[in-house]
């Protein structure tokens, strides 16, 4: 419950206004259906305050007016009860013009009008003002039949009368309103709060006609984000959407009122084009102060009932009831204040509503908070759950301010840690004095993504062991993008036998720095996998020769192993393993489970299975979603437009990728920022926006640290982006030089993809050769057919490059299906009928690039280059050292190229070569 009686106070220009009705469509035709039934009849409106029952009557009415209903609004409140008892106060009437006056004159002159008949054919001028029949959107939902009527022998008007808050209706107005009902065949429209009585006054007013009572609901997530996005003006990212629709239960006054709150703090921003809300909208003591009237009805007993599970977070149901009685457990869960999970083959219970956790745990001071614990001790020693030795138990004793060994806190916390909990990890180690808990604690916040903080205590205190050193050098890189600090710190480590620890910590920094591993570990090579680890929620996982990893090691091995895979030519293996559970999601190290996800869908995407990919994502994004992990959101919600890029759909791409980028913060893997950047640089170049593009991927040269192997990316993104902006003959020489080096490096995935674009953008059979060679080197379907267009690009045969746009459109890779048949020539009306049905499923977008023959050119592919790159703007200067040679060599060829095309000037450059429209992007 929201006092919803106020007005809006200091919220803004936009939280402050009327905000727009939204998710009601299937509501309002039901209503409509109602009062369409026969006279007398009504409709009762249900719900909590705030949840906008008076909106959606007033819609409805309004909708009725405009159809030629005759309405009749009033409010039953005690503030508004006028001298003579009447409860309803100010009457309007639309559709006429009655004007306002009070409650009693209008309902009695209505009364006397509906016996006498006056009101069949609309007296007084009311039937000249009745608006015309609404058109459009929900309006068409109004019934024929419910308009004017003349006098005499015309049908009579029909007449509805709305009533908010109609119980809190006195009796005296309740027997007119019924007698209106019972004579006059006045239809109803009412609201109420939820758990109204229907009899007493409010049965009076219904008379013996039908009532039909809808409940109106919360809006559903979906509608929240529809809604937050049309009032703020802009896309909102889904974390926040979902935190703001989670803390509101979909509230529509309380989401307004919260979004005020963050407009006027700041905490509401736009950041990247993205409206975000960083830290947590439910910790504002404004907040807290919107729900005092819910935690105002609770009685001693419940009251703490709900601070026994707000100070637990969750509560093990036969615990609660132990604590305060089955009868109060079963009536907050009536109520639905708490939610009752079964978990594990028991209840657990947790709050229904997380701004009333807030609330509650701000009002808690150190002596009832200690009591508290103290109490939940004594529960837990009486009822057996939870275990003494379960770390939440361990905990309590330690808030309680009981005797706990530091040892069994530490063990405790290791635990917690190891099954996914690093904030009860954390919470465990502050009470360990000395290095073990702040190593503890160091681990628990790198698992939070609280890279540098965790770093800081690690580097203080966690010495020289293997464990440590191998954490830090992935927190290093991973978390603090130090690439060359992660490298020293194993350097200094004294110990010649390399640790599984280390060993993992060495393939992290070979796959993205090209260095290479001292020895190659074999648990990461071989089939089993063992270095992956389980899954276990009590402790970490094992290898078979060299004892347990730590924990958050072995999240990282998960993820290394996975990408090792997907990007050294086993995307298929790679998804099998995910598929079949040697890989798993890691559990404990929220931004590697991100990684991992990624990984899975992109390995499904380069072995062909786009279309389960992408059911996949949407899954895997939902679920970091409900967890609330920003990092997660981030990670995987890039790949989600990864996946639309892959369908041909750059413009469905945009919001996933946007939204990814604004994400993006310090806690996010630097390896994952970097793809996050180029994925959302493509799509945009992909859109015509080829400046924006460039701007970005010079964002991202800057964060990147010394000679990393991500430099790589970066280049392969540019050949992308050069590609989408007009200039193919530049991008296929940069996709030549650097497929040559992926696949010297036996870095094959990318090396294949590289390679298909150059014979994409340069065909020849040389260059089919290369890939076929590659594709054959891995174990994707996919990489087949992309050496099978290749070869058909190369022999210009359109029969069989129809057949290969087929093949990719059966699997879902629509923008390469448009690609293929595009190039394809001949064909007749039947092959222009199946791309212009391609574009349409590709919402619309084409490849930038002309296709293979669409004529040949005069120019060489040196010559053409060097036009692309003058034609972008770059001086002869700028040319050569762009593409490594020398100053007179690109003057000698840009003045061989000016004399074929017939030009004088770059400025004409522009006009003769078919370039993109947009070449603003340097580059």
């Amino acid at each position: 419950m929201i006092d919803d009686s106020g007005a809006i106070d200091a919220l803004g220009p936009v939280a402050g206004g009327v905000w727009p009705t939204a998710g009601r469509e299937r509501e309002v035709r039901e209503i409509l259906a109602a009062l369409a039934m026969p006279p007398g009849s009504g409709v009762l409106l249900t719900g909590e305050p705030g949840v906008g029952k008076t909106r959606l009557a007033d819609l409805v009415l309004d909708l009725s007016a405009a159809a030629g209903t005759l309405i009749i609004r009033g409010a039953a409140t005690e503030a508004t009860r006028d001298i003579s008892g009447v409860g309803i106060a100010a009457l309007r009437v639309s559709g006429g013009s009655t004007g306002s006056s009070s409650g009693l004159s209008v309902v009695s002159g209505l009364l006397a009008g509906v016996r006498d008949g006056t009101l069949r054919g609309v007296p007084g001028g009311v039937h000249d003002a009745a608006p015309d029949r609404a058109e459009g959107g929900v309006r068409d939902g109004v019934p024929e039949g419910t308009g004017g009527g003349v006098h005499g022998d015309a049908p009579a008007r029909r007449i509805v009368l709305g009533i908010d808050d109609v119980d809190q209706l006195d009796a005296a107005s309740a027997a007119v309103v019924g007698d209106l009902v019972r004579t006059g065949g006045v239809t109803l429209l009412l609201t109420a709060r939820s758990g109204a009585p229907l009899d007493g006054p409010l049965a009076r007013v219904c008379g013996r006609g039908p009532l039909v009572v809808l409940p109106v609901a919360n809006l559903s997530r979906a509608v929240v984000l529809h809604l937050l996005a049309d009032v703020l003006e802009g896309p909102v990212d889904g974390l926040t959407a979902d935190v703001l629709w989670r803390i509101t239960r979909g509230n529509p006054l309380l989401l307004q009122r919260v979004v005020g709150i963050g407009l006027e703090t700041g905490d509401l921003a736009r950041s990247r084009e993205v409206w975000s809300w960083r830290g947590s909208p439910g910790g504002h003591p404004r907040l807290h102060e919107l729900v005092a009237a819910d935690l105002a009805t609770l009685g001693a007993g419940e009251t703490r009932a709900l601070e026994y599970v707000a100070l637990t977070g969750s509560l093990l149901r036969a615990t609660a009831e132990h604590l305060v009685g089955p009868a109060i457990v079963g009536e907050l869960a009536h109520r639905a204040v708490i939610t009752l999970t079964p978990r594990g083959g028991a209840d657990e219970v947790t709050m229904s509503h997380p701004l009333h956790r807030q609330a509650l745990l701000a009002g808690i001071g150190p002596l009832r908070r200690r009591q508290r614990y103290r109490e939940l001790v004594a529960a837990a020693g009486e009822a057996g759950v939870p275990d003494p030795g379960d770390p939440a138990a361990v905990l309590w004793r330690l808030e309680a301010d009981l005797d706990v060994p530091a040892s069994q806190a530490l063990v405790a916390g290791g635990r917690a840690l190891a099954s996914g909990d690093p904030v009860l990890a954390e919470s465990l180690a502050r009470h360990v004095p000395g290095a073990p808990g702040a190593v503890l604690r160091g681990q628990a916040l790198i698992a939070q993504g609280r890279a540098a903080d965790g770093e800081r205590l690690l580097a203080d205190h966690g010495g020289g062991t293997a464990e440590t050193v191998a954490l830090r050098s992935l927190n290093l890189f991973w978390g603090l993008s130090r690439p060359d600090d992660a490298h020293q710190t194993m350097a200094r480590h004294p110990g010649t036998e390399r640790s599984a620890d280390l060993r993992v910590a060495e393939l992290g920094l070979a796959l993205f720095t090209r260095a290479t591993p001292a020895t190659e570990p074999t648990p990461l090579a071989g089939t089993a996998a063992p270095l992956a680890g389980t899954t276990s929620e009590t402790g970490p996982p094992t290898t078979p020769d060299r004892g347990p990893l730590n924990p958050l090691v072995a999240d990282a091995a998960t993820v290394l192993r996975a990408y090792r895979l997907t990007f050294r030519g086993r995307p298929a293996r790679a998804a099998e393993d995910f598929d079949r559970g040697p890989l798993r999601l890691p559990a404990r190290w929220p931004a590697m489970r991100g990684s991992a996800a990624a990984c899975h869908v992109h390995a499904l995407v380069l072995a062909g299975r786009l279309r389960e990919a992408l059911l996949l994502v949407d899954t895997y994004y939902e679920e970091a979603v409900r967890r609330a992990e920003p990092s997660e959101v981030a990670i995987v919600g890039h790949v989600r437009g990864h996946c639309q890029l892959w369908a041909g759909s750059p413009r469905r791409a945009l919001a996933p990728l946007r939204e990814a980028r604004a994400l993006v913060d310090e806690h996010v893997p630097f390896p994952m920022r970097v793809f996050i950047g180029c994925e959302y640089a493509v799509c945009v170049a992909a859109l015509g926006r080829s400046q924006e593009a460039f701007q970005e991927l010079d964002r991202l040269r800057e964060l990147i640290p010394g000679d990393l192997g991500l430099r790589d990316r970066l280049e392969f993104s540019r050949i992308r982006l050069l590609a989408h902006s007009g200039r193919p003959a530049h991008a296929a020489d940069l996709a030549n030089r650097l497929a040559d080096r992926y696949l010297r490096d036996s870095r094959l995935t990318t090396g294949v993809e590289c390679a298909y674009y150059h014979v994409r953008l340069r065909p020849s059979s040389r260059a089919a050769a290369r890939l076929r060679e590659a594709a054959g080197a891995c174990d994707s379907p996919l990489f087949e057919l992309f050496a099978d267009h290749a070869e058909a690009l190369t022999a210009r045969d359109g029969a069989v490059l129809r057949g290969i746009a087929d093949r990719f459109a059966e699997l879902g890779y629509l923008g390469l299906a448009l690609e293929a048949a595009s190039a394809a020539p001949g064909g007749g009306h039947a092959a222009r009928r199946r791309l212009d049905d391609l574009v349409e499923r590709c919402d619309g977008h084409r490849p930038l690039w002309p296709p293979s023959f669409a004529g040949s050119t005069v120019l060489t592919s040196r010559e053409r280059e060097m036009c692309e790159l003058a034609a972008a703007g770059l001086s002869d200067s700028a040319i050569a050292a762009n593409l490594g040679v020398s100053v007179r060599t690109v003057t000698n060829l840009l003045g061989r190229a000016y004399h074929k095309l017939g030009v004088h000037s770059r400025r004409q450059l522009g006009a003769a070569l078919p370039l993109s429209p947009d070449r603003e992007g340097g580059g």
